[in-house]
C-alpha cells in the first residue's frame, strides 16, 4: 500500500470509529488480549510461558521440547502435563519454593504449576505506565476511559494502563453488575489470584459448561456498546466461542455484528484490506468489522476522541452508579426515603436537571460539537478534495443568503489555534454532513442556524 493510499484509509477508518461513537452515545468496551502484553512489555506467548516456568526448574530445565512435540503443540495438553509433573516435584525436592497453605487438604494438584505461573508473570509485569514499551500509545491508550476492559489475559498490566479501574475476576462476572462502570474482567483470572487462572483441560472443561452464563452476562456490553477487539486472532477458540454466542443474539441476517470492531496489527498494510472478518464455528458464519494498523496510536486518539472523561476518577462514577442502583431497586420501593417527585419528573425530561442534582456541570467544548475539519467533511461525503464541500457550501449562500462560515453557529464554529490573532480554524459539527448529503441528493432543505 502506498503512503496516500495507506492515509486515505486511516481517514476512512478513522471516520468510521467516530461514527461509531457518536452512533451509540457511550464510551466503548475493549477487549484485550495477549497480543497487546507481547507488544508493551515483551510478554512470552502461552507455550513460552509454561517453558520459562519449567525451565527455572534445574530438573526441568530443557525438557519442554519433549513435551511440546509429545502434544504436538497443544498448550492446554503441555498445561496438564505440566501441571501433574510440577505436582510430584512440590511434593518431594520443591517443596521449599511453595506456599505451606498450597499443601493443605482439598487443594487441587494444578495449584503448583499456577502458583509459578503468576510468580513469574508478576515478575515481568511493568510496575508503573513509564516502563511499558511505546510509551506514546499507551498514553493514548489510557486516556480512552472505556466503559469497561474485557480480556483473557492473566497479568495486570490494564490496572497500571487505566488506574483507577476495578478488577472483576474469573467467573463472579455472572453475579456481578454490569450496569456500572471501570471495571477490568479477567475472564480467564488473574495472578492476585492463583487458582482462578484457566490452564488445564479441566479448567476448560469448566469454562465450557459456564461459557453460555458469562456471555449472556457480556450481551449487555455486546448490544449497547461499540465493542473493539486489541491482541486477539479470530482462531484462539475462546474468542470464537463467545463471539458465537453473542452473535446469534445480535448479528443480522448475513452473520454480521455490527458493532465489533477487530484491530488487526500488519508490519506492513495489504493493498486492499478487507472491512470485515469472517469465521466459522460449528457451522455458523460470523462476521465483524476488521481495521488494519501498522500502529495503534490514531486507533487510541479516535477512541478517545469523545471522553470527556480523562479526570473523571472512574471509582466515583461507579460509585454513583450503584448508589443509583440501590436507590431505585431498594430504597424507594421500601418507602425508606420520601421522593420529590417534581424533581424527578424534570430530570427524566430535561437532560441538564440531572448534571445539576449531581452536582455536574455541562461542558461546552467546541472540539466535542464540531470535531470535523472541512477535508473530515469531504471525505464522509466522499470528496477526494475540500473544494467538494466549498461548493456546496456556496450554494446555500446563492439559494438560502446565508454563509455558514460567517458566524458559530449550530454547523460551523471557528475555534482559536494560537496567540496570533488571525490563528484560527473552521471545523463542523456532524449535522453539517446531514444538511449536505440532503443538498447534494437535491432533497429540499430549510437551515435553522
Amino acid at each position: 500500500m502506498t503512503e496516500n493510499s495507506e492515509q486515505s484509509y486511516k481517514y476512512k477508518m478513522d471516520s468510521k470509529i467516530r461514527d461509531v461513537l457518536i452512533d451509540f452515545e457511550c464510551q466503548p468496551i475493549l477487549f484485550i488480549g495477549s497480543g497487546l502484553s507481547r507488544r508493551y512489555f515483551n510478554a512470552p506467548t502461552w507455550l513460552n510461558l509454561l517453558e520459562n516456568v519449567l525451565d527455572e526448574i534445574p530438573k526441568f530445565n530443557g525438557k519442554f521440547e519433549y513435551y511440546n512435540q509429545k502434544y504436538s503443540g497443544d498448550a492446554i495438553d503441555i498445561g496438564t502435563e505440566l501441571a501433574d509433573l510440577i505436582f510430584e516435584w512440590a511434593w518431594q525436592d520443591g517443596r521449599e519454593k511453595f506456599p505451606s497453605d498450597l499443601f493443605l487438604p482439598g487443594t487441587k494438584k494444578e495449584c503448583f504449576l499456577k502458583y509459578l505461573i503468576c510468580d513469574h508473570i508478576n515478575k515481568i509485569t511493568p510496575k508503573s505506565i513509564e516502563d511499558f514499551l511505546f510509551n506514546k500509545e499507551i498514553t493514548s491508550l489510557s486516556n480512552i476511559r472505556p466503559h469497561a476492559i474485557i480480556t483473557t489475559n492473566y497479568d495486570l498490566s490494564l490496572e497500571i494502563i487505566f488506574d483507577g479501574y476495578v478488577t472483576i475476576t474469573g467467573q463472579t462476572i455472572i453475579k456481578y453488575n454490569t450496569n456500572s462502570f471501570g471495571e477490568i474482567f479477567h475472564i480467564h483470572g488473574d495472578i492476585n489470584d492463583s487458582p482462578s487462572i484457566v490452564l488445564t483441560k479441566t479448567d476448560y472443561d469448566d469454562w465450557d459448561k459456564k461459557k453460555k452464563y458469562i456471555s449472556a452476562k457480556l450481551l449487555t456490553y455486546f448490544a449497547e456498546h461499540p465493542i473493539f477487539i486489541f491482541g486477539y486472532s479470530l482462531n484462539d477458540p475462546n474468542i470464537k466461542e463467545i463471539l458465537k454466542d453473542i452473535g446469534e443474539i445480535v448479528a443480522d441476517d448475513s452473520g454480521l455484528i455490527e458493532n465489533v470492531y477487530q484491530i488487526i496489527w500488519k508490519s506492513e498494510l495489504p493493498k486492499s484490506p478487507p472491512e470485515q472478518s469472517v469465521f466459522t464455528v460449528n457451522g455458523t458464519q460470523i462476521r465483524i468489522n476488521a481495521i488494519y494498523v501498522t500502529d495503534f496510536q490514531w486507533i487510541f486518539d479516535a477512541l478517545k476522541s469523545r471522553s470527556a472523561l480523562t479526570s473523571i476518577n472512574p471509582k466515583l462514577i461507579r460509585a454513583l452508579a450503584a448508589r443509583t442502583m440501590k436507590l431505585i431497586r431498594h430504597d424507594i420501593p421500601s418507602g425508606s426515603v420520601q421522593v420529590d417527585y417534581d424533581v424527578l419528573e424534570r430530570v427524566s425530561k430535561e437532560d441538564i436537571e440531572l448534571p445539576k442534582l449531581l452536582g455536574i456541570s455541562i461542558m461546552s467544548n467546541p472540539n466535542q460539537t464540531h470535531p470535523l475539519t472541512i477535508s473530515q467533511v469531504a471525505t464522509r461525503l466522499g470528496f477526494n478534495h475540500w473544494s467538494g464541500v466549498n461548493k456546496l457550501l456556496k450554494k446555500i449562500n446563492l439559494e438560502k443568503g446565508i454563509d455558514l462560515k460567517s458566524s458559530d453557529n449550530k454547523f460551523h464554529c471557528k475555534i482559536k489555534t494560537g496567540e496570533s490573532k488571525n490563528s484560527k480554524t473552521s471545523k463542523w459539527s456532524l449535522t453539517t454532513i446531514d444538511l449536505l448529503k440532503d443538498i447534494m441528493n437535491g432533497n429540499k432543505y430549510d437551515i435553522d442556524v
